[in-house]
């Protein structure tokens, strides 16, 4: 059965091959795989090497722009590199008895095109071909596309050893633009790179030197104005004029001209160019052109790579762009490619001695790339490989008087130190400065900056606009408990618990604030922890407030729970949930990715984190909630403090029905909801309290205040008693005077023989008549009926 199963997977897995071979090359395709007359033992790639023993694939962006139209310098120099590596290899025999080559295969930059790229590339390399038709053996991918999560696991499944050269290490270069941004006093920029990714790290860099990113956008992948415009547009809405592009020359030229074809001539501009910067790419942009500054990179890491670079671009002007000396400035990646190159090399020269003998190439042996560090490292120092820090030129592009843009050299960065000419800031063409007064920043998403961006979504003001009614109304019953409170008004009981329920409320209102800006490092950080404890503290105070409701009519063990027993317990349940809130902050901090935004808002970011991981950060309050909802029942029936008992039973049950609600919600919708239903159980949950508890409470202690009120009625003073004759004519007066009893008796009544309406004289002798006893001396009157 194993067997049969592997066989069903390697046949599903060259059909798949077999329909991304056709959709890719087209009739062409369909019939070289089933050999007809186009075969695979023709054109071998877009770029074939020289025949060697052994071939590297590579996956390199040759091309860019619309319709893959445009030479890449930057990809010219890198499918360069990896060639050069190769021959270098050859030359110093670093695989004994083996020749290697490298052919390339466009990717043009974009991540579809990469995909298709990759399937022709395993087409082409011979894994689906007659056997009698491979010239040379293919053993590995050497690619430029470690993001590309397509290709890498279509490289996996077709399982193909491959090393990936990562994104170029520009952070140097923008180190080295920071300090001329604050010499010209530009603490507010827009600034544009070809990716998020180096948009983030701009906007760290910016951040720890105080400066605003006041409008982030992306480089268009196209050649189209239209989508250049809507970047200029997008950076214009930062309400600052001074822009710092980070990129390759051809999309910095492009965006120079389409804000000369649209006007946009109210732009500063300081450019960071990837790769080289030649004055022939800017003729004609004068009126945006003039006086930008520059910073490029003039160090080189492979030196004898860049003399190469050069005699072979005077030889061949196809691909390779004439470049003088002075212009020629080495890619960031060429090092990485050179790298890589001798790890793919060491991982063949390891097969050839552990499963060829030592020399030469045999057919079953087999690749495995790992860290070359301990292979052969004289050849890094044959190949003149050098780790140095980069230097980088400062320069400024003015018109001479023919009117023709020239760069001119006007300062230079290195080791941490900007030297800039005087000449800058005393020219005709000084950089007008662009300070940050009253901006707002984009890159406090990376630091505590000046201001925070409020969302704008439906939810958010429906949110925060329930949070602030509130709010408002747990204020006024706060005052209201308290006032009673102090003056003695709230007879059935302490309300210190019922005030610490208030604020809670409020806190628990509050935490909607981080979930109603956009999403950054202070705010992804506060989002669960704040959660957490505001939901805990409420629940913790219900808790303890009802532990001591269900015992306060029990005796035995229990016991009465007092009011210092019911603080300790709070403070301890709120800390166990403050201890575990710190832990997951330590252990998994929260940080910001990329959100896809609308063009029109620039760059958004959104907070990283799984929705089952935020989930089970709430364990600790679900088992808080599920306590209470079990406790509740035994409190029904408890009158104290105003069926406190029975109003947290209500409570309860309404809050266990909000929290399944939004959990629910949380994850069966889209996450770009996620925080809409954590605000809804955010500002449902402390409503439920006030609509079931506080304003049912606070209605009862204004009926029994009223009802207070009511029953009190003014009662004339009485007398202290002159001698125990007068305790029954005092008593009487009290009592009866309502009932319209006989006028005031004289001393000679009191003392005249008895009657029906007289108590006895002598029943107080022999005994001290208590005043209660008063009343039992008398004789029913036959003719009025008195009710007590």
């Amino acid at each position: 059965m194993a067997g049969k199963e592997s066989l069903t997977m390697e046949m599903s897995r060259v059909c798949l091959l077999l329909l991304l071979a056709a959709a890719t090359e087209g009739p062409k395709g369909v019939w070289a795989l089933w050999g007809g007359e186009e075969g695979m033992c023709g054109r071998l790639s877009s770029f074939p090497d020289v025949q060697s023993d052994v071939y590297i694939t590579g996956l390199l962006g040759v091309h860019g722009g619309g319709r893959c139209g445009l030479v890449d310098p930057a990809g010219v120099q890198l499918m360069e590199a990896a060639r050069w590596s190769a021959h270098m290899l050859n030359e110093h025999n670093f695989v004994p008895g083996v020749t290697l080559g490298v052919n390339i295969f466009d990717t043009c930059g974009g991540p579809d095109a990469a995909l298709r790229a990759g399937v022709s590339a395993m087409v082409e390399g011979g894994f689906l071909d007659d056997p009698d038709c491979v010239t040379g053996k293919h053993v590995g991918v050497l690619h430029t596309h470690p993001d590309n999560e397509n290709l890498v696991n279509f490289l996996e499944d077709v399982g193909v050893p491959s090393v990936s050269v990562g994104r170029p290490d520009l952070r140097p270069q923008m180190e080295a633009v920071m300090p001329l941004l604050l010499r010209i006093n530009w603490t507010s920029v827009a600034v544009a790179a070809p990716s998020v990714a180096l948009l983030r790290e701009f906007g760290n860099l910016a951040a720890n030197a105080r400066i605003c990113v006041s409008a982030e956008a992306i480089l268009p992948y196209t050649s189209d104005q239209a989508s250049y415009r809507e970047m200029l547009d997008a950076l214009g809405s930062g309400k600052t004029r001074g822009v710092v592009l980070l990129g390759p020359q051809d999309k910095l030229h492009a965006t120079l001209t389409t804000a000369a074809a649209y006007n946009y001539t109210d732009f500063d501009w300081i450019l960071a160019p990837t790769g080289p910067i030649q004055e022939h790419f800017f003729q004609g942009l004068n009126k945006v052109g003039t006086g930008l500054l520059a910073v490029r990179r003039e160090s080189q890491s492979v030196p004898k790579f860049g003399q190469h670079f050069l005699d072979i671009s005077a030889t061949d002007s196809t691909l390779y762009p004439s470049s003088l000396t002075d212009d020629y400035v080495e890619e960031p990646a060429v090092f990485q490619i050179v790298e890589a190159m001798f790890r793919m090399g060491a991982g063949i020269r390891r097969a050839v001695f552990d499963q060829c003998g030592g020399s030469g190439w045999c057919s079953n042996a087999s690749v495995v790339f790992t860290d070359p560090h301990s292979d052969g490292l004289d050849v890094i120092e044959t190949l003149s490989i050098k780790t140095q820090r980069p230097r980088y030129q400062v320069l400024q592009l003015t018109d001479n008087d023919e009117a023709r843009l020239v760069f001119q050299k006007v300062g230079y960065y290195s080791a941490d130190v900007l030297d800039l000419d005087r000449s800058v800031f005393d020219g005709p063409n000084k950089p007008r400065p662009h300070p940050c007064r009253a901006c707002r920043c984009l890159n406090v998403g990376f630091a505590f900056l000046i201001d925070l961006r409020w969302r704008t979504n439906a939810w958010v003001t429906i949110c925060a606009t329930t949070a602030i009614i509130g709010i408002l109304l747990a204020v006024a019953i706060f005052v209201f408990i308290a006032i009673r409170s102090c003056r003695g008004r709230a007879p059935e009981g302490s309300q210190g618990f019922t005030l610490l329920l208030l604020v809670a409320c409020v806190f628990l209102y509050s935490a909607i604030l981080p979930y109603s800006f956009e999403a950054s490092s202070l705010t992804c950080a506060l989002r669960p922890f704040i959660t957490s404890l505001t939901y805990a503290l409420v629940f913790s105070i219900m808790l303890a407030r009802s532990l001591m409701l269900s015992t306060a009519d029990s005796e035995g063990l229990v016991g009465h729970v007092s009011g210092v027993v019911q603080t300790a317990l709070l403070f301890f349940m709120v800390s166990v949930q403050g201890g575990l809130g710190v832990q997951q902050w330590v252990m998994n901090p929260p940080h910001t990715s990329f959100s896809h935004p609308s063009s029109a808002k620039g760059i958004l970011y959104t907070c990283s984190g799984d929705r089952l991981y935020f989930l089970v950060s709430q364990s600790y309050v679900m088992f808080l909630l599920l306590m209470q909802l079990l406790v509740s029942p035994f409190i029904v029936r408890s009158r104290r403090n105003y069926h406190e008992g029975l109003l947290y039973f209500l409570a309860t049950l309404l809050m266990a029905g909000v929290w399944v609600s939004w959990a629910t919600l949380f994850m069966l919708l889209p996450p770009v909801w996620s925080d809409a239903c954590i605000c809804l159980g955010l500002a449902a949950t402390p409503t439920a309290l006030l609509l079931t508890v506080f304003i049912p409470k606070t209605y009862l202690m204004v009926r029994a205040s009223a009802r207070e009120s009511a029953c009190t009625t003014p009662i004339r003073p009485i007398s202290r008693p002159q001698s125990v004759h007068d305790l029954p004519r005092v008593s009487s007066l009290a009592l009866y005077d309502s009932i319209s009893h006989l006028p005031e008796m004289s001393y000679a009544q009191v003392h005249a023989p008895s009657h029906a309406y007289t108590p006895d004289p002598t029943a107080h002798l022999g005994h001290k008549e208590s005043p209660y006893e008063a009343y039992s001396h008398y004789q029913p009157s036959p003719h009025k009926v008195t009710q007590f």
